[in-house]
């Protein structure tokens, strides 16, 4: 596999972030994946090691998560998209196709907006911002007290109990997986900071307003626990087209790999993506 990890210095409002991101195949225009709360880019390695996504391809640790430096101060949502058009800036890439889970769709949909006319598509993986989350554990508004619960539900038996919420089975991981799972976790600095769970006031109203002028499409696991399907497909139809992954929770590219892969050339494709980035086995 082709992998060239890299970090770029951004700067943030007078001050300097080190940004971290692996980046892998060829072929403009490059598609960004950013990854939810509580995860880094190492969530996506299932995808990233698979070869029938052959496109250039970069994954990212926002600020605040895995390996990247955090925000100076306590981050708004603003900041996430901010630092990523200048994350972009700094590789050269004038044009983009944007995958965002979970938290990460909600980057993406705000990234979007601020620089549409770069934006060739999004797609949002069970993606926050349509809906607030429900089943979800809320952050305090005590910087150390949520460090010491990051801390402990990083733990194994707690780890195993929430990724089987989740809708992932840990005995199907391998423990380089498990290991990359408790990383990300333990390593969301901003989720410890961030007091309550961000919020993009009408956020479904104005993707499907962008939606006229960069293409979106979203893809969902019929029983992701996060944000029912049924209440997502309530504020997103008929504008924005929606691939649901039968029997998949909020993590359906680790738990249903090939229904996943199924759903990801549906949305690829009504996004208007490059045909010959995707290699599926026709069956």
């Amino acid at each position: 596999m082709d992998n060239r990890p890299g970090h770029i210095s951004v700067p943030f409002k007078g001050r300097t972030l080190r940004i971290r991101y692996d980046e892998a195949g060829e072929n403009d225009p490059p598609t960004l994946w950013i990854h939810g709360m509580g995860a880094y880019r190492k969530t996506f390695t299932r995808l990233w090691q698979s070869p029938w996504f052959n496109g250039r391809r970069i994954v990212v640790d926002l600020p605040g998560f895995g390996d990247s430096d955090a925000f100076p101060a306590r981050a708004r949502l603003e900041d996430y998209p901010a630092v990523l058009e200048k994350f972009l800036d700094t590789l050269g890439i004038a044009s983009v196709i944007l995958v965002g889970h979970s938290f990460g769709g909600m980057v993406a949909g705000q990234l979007a907006e601020r620089m549409p006319d770069r934006v060739r598509g999004v797609i949002f993986v069970a993606s926050a911002g349509f809906l607030d989350p429900v089943n979800a554990l809320s952050p305090t508004p005590w910087v150390w007290v949520n460090r010491i619960g990051i801390w402990i539900t990083g733990m194994d038996w707690f780890g195993r109990r929430m990724l089987t919420a989740l809708g992932v089975d840990p005995g199907r991981l391998s423990p380089t997986e498990r290991r990359q799972f408790r990383y990300g976790w333990r390593r969301a600095r901003e989720m410890a900071r961030m007091g309550t769970f961000y919020r993009s006031p009408h956020f479904a109203d104005r993707m499907r307003r962008l939606g006229e002028r960069v293409p979106m499409a979203l893809i969902h696991g019929t029983r992701d626990i996060l944000f029912p399907l049924d209440a997502l497909k309530a504020v997103t139809a008929p504008d924005l087209p929606l691939f649901s992954v039968p029997d998949a929770g909020h993590l359906p590219f680790v738990s249903h790999e090939e229904l996943f892969r199924t759903a990801f050339v549906q949305a690829w494709q009504a996004i208007g993506g490059p045909r010959d980035v995707l290699h599926i086995e026709r069956r």
